[in-house]
């Protein structure tokens, strides 16, 4: 049945199914400060549920064919703005975001949004407040930077998703300005239930103080240049810290800082963009953090996680059509907008991430037909970017074991060139641009706005599918255009906007103000932008 019921808050007592961000605030079974400097295993253990909460299954309860972690909310920004389209399907379980409907308070896509991220934000909080930072010891410090970096991952996306930015759809100017209620360590029962939204300056110097203590207790400040080596790409290490501390800037506007931060994550780590032989690998391609040389922070599954052991609950199932056991192979394939695709030249070798339509030139590399799985029942514009593991299309225990990048070294050179961008320079962009992408590339754009806009094209030509995208057409208060002759996106969703969509201003839900009485929401955006067809 479809998720499109209006949840009321008897209904979430009487079932337990969802909850607001309070009772999420005061788990018992935390460890104390004594149990983990007596059992350091305790902390560690902390540490690796932050990593593994990214794939958390099921927040909601009741198996909703959406709720399967991060990745999904990746895929769930980028169905939101205007790149990515899907075939008309009766599986589609993501068509209310895609829609525009049922984004209010009292429904249940966006509470699947709060508990997710409110869960996520107690999995860092635990251990942040687990250990006394005068007395820690050099691994408890890494582990405090791991987790001030996932806490300020959290609250940025959340800050970003959430802050009410004026637009022509919507009205609230007692909001503007307005992000989330700051939700920290060793909270009262009493401070959480009076805890107001607080400013975006105010929310992002407390993202900047994490990211400070981050930066320091990884070893960015240390004398002999000694820094913390992780074991494994789904730890955020010092590069991590800045590249989030470049993300935080961008929000802030701050382009002089936004830079620095850039500049400084890709000193701190040994990253190379990745080239057109990794982009395209059929075997390892955008599934396999080791072979990728520009990957900055990823997720990694096993086998045995529980998103991969339900074979249709997982990033492959949805984002990599070259599979026989997905949801993809069930219809509701990602594609490339139409218009989106054919602002890509021929000589630009990412345009490669797509099925070529019929009569093209571009020859796209594809995962070899099996019994079960036939390349060219592909549609048009398909995407074949993000493939199966090691280009297994028919075993899940192989095909859903994939790594998804968090962040990617090129994410920081299309900072710099931004930020260059909004000095009326286009240098940055295209020395990128010839140097990783393709020699001929040429930029004629002149203005500032122009070369902006050109840099936020080639960002979302690069990130298509990666989930940030949406960021940027939310801080630069970009338009969304579906509705043209010959698109793709599915009937419901043909509709442009005048400025900046209305459901980027995404709705905290009513069981958070049932239990914060100081916490009011956006207004409803759901359906203010009908569907204009071609």
């Amino acid at each position: 049945m479809k998720n499109i019921l209006k949840i009321g808050i008897a209904t979430l007592a009487s079932a337990a199914l969802l909850s607001g961000c309070i009772k999420e605030s005061f788990p018992t079974s935390v460890a104390s400060n004594e149990q983990v400097n007596s059992n350091p295993a305790a902390l560690e253990s902390m540490v690796n549920g932050m990593a593994a909460f990214v794939n958390k299954l099921d927040v909601l309860g009741g198996e909703k064919h959406y709720d399967w972690g991060y990745p999904s909310i990746m895929m769930i920004r980028d169905l939101m703005c205007e790149d990515m389209s899907t075939v008309s399907s009766g599986y589609e379980h993501f068509s209310d975001w895609i829609k525009n409907q049922y984004q209010g308070e009292d429904y249940i896509f966006p509470q699947y949004l709060w508990n997710f991220y409110t869960q996520f934000l107690q999995t860092a909080n635990a251990v942040i407040g687990a250990v006394d930072e005068s007395s820690a010891s050099q691994t408890q410090k890494y582990y405090l930077a791991m987790a001030y970096c996932y806490r300020a991952l959290i609250n940025l996306d959340m800050g970003r998703m959430y802050e009410f930015k004026r637009n022509n759809y919507t009205t609230a100017p007692e909001l503007e300005g307005l992000t989330i209620p700051l939700i920290k360590e060793n909270m009262t029962e009493e401070e959480a239930r009076n805890n107001p939204r607080v400013p975006k300056e105010a929310l992002l110097e407390f993202i900047m103080g994490d990211l400070a203590k981050a930066i320091d207790f990884f070893g960015g400040n240390s004398e002999d240049g000694t820094t913390f080596s992780r074991s494994s790409m789904n730890q955020p290490d010092l590069s991590v810290a800045y590249g989030l501390q470049a993300r935080a800037y961008m929000w802030a506007e701050d382009y002089t800082n936004a830079k620095i931060a850039a500049q400084n994550a890709l000193k701190a780590g040994k990253y190379t963009p990745l080239n057109e032989s990794q982009w395209t690998d059929t075997t390892n391609g955008f599934n396999n953090a080791t072979s990728q040389s520009s990957w900055m922070w990823a997720s990694i599954l096993a086998k045995e996680d529980d998103v991969v052991k339900t074979s249709i609950l997982n990033w492959a199932s949805w984002m990599c059509s070259e599979t026989s056991f997905g949801y993809a192979f069930a219809g509701p394939f990602r594609l490339a907008d139409v218009n989106f695709y054919s602002q890509i030249p021929d000589a630009d070798w990412r345009k490669k991430s797509w099925v070529a339509p019929a009569g093209s030139a571009i020859e796209v590399p594809m995962v070899a037909s099996t019994s079960s799985y036939d390349n060219t029942k592909l549609p048009e514009y398909a995407c074949v970017k993000f493939r199966p593991g090691d280009g297994a299309p028919d075993d899940y225990n192989v095909g859903a074991v994939v790594d998804i990048p968090l962040m990617r070294c090129e994410e920081m050179y299309f900072i710099i060139a931004e930020c260059d961008a909004h000095n009326g320079s286009s240098a940055s962009l295209v020395d990128f641009m010839r140097s990783y992408r393709y020699p001929s590339y040429t930029c004629n754009a002149s203005s500032t706005d122009a070369i902006v806009d050109e840099c936020i094209l080639q960002k979302r030509i690069e990130f298509w599918g990666e989930g940030i995208i949406m960021f940027d057409y939310k801080r630069l208060n970009k338009s969304i255009n579906r509705a043209y002759e010959g698109t793709n996106h599915i009937e419901g969703s043909r509709f442009n906007t005048n400025g900046l969509a209305p459901w980027m201003n995404f709705c905290i839900v009513r069981s958070e103000h049932d239990a914060n009485l100081a916490c009011v929401s956006n207004p409803d955006p759901s359906d203010l932008v009908e569907d204009i067809g071609e």
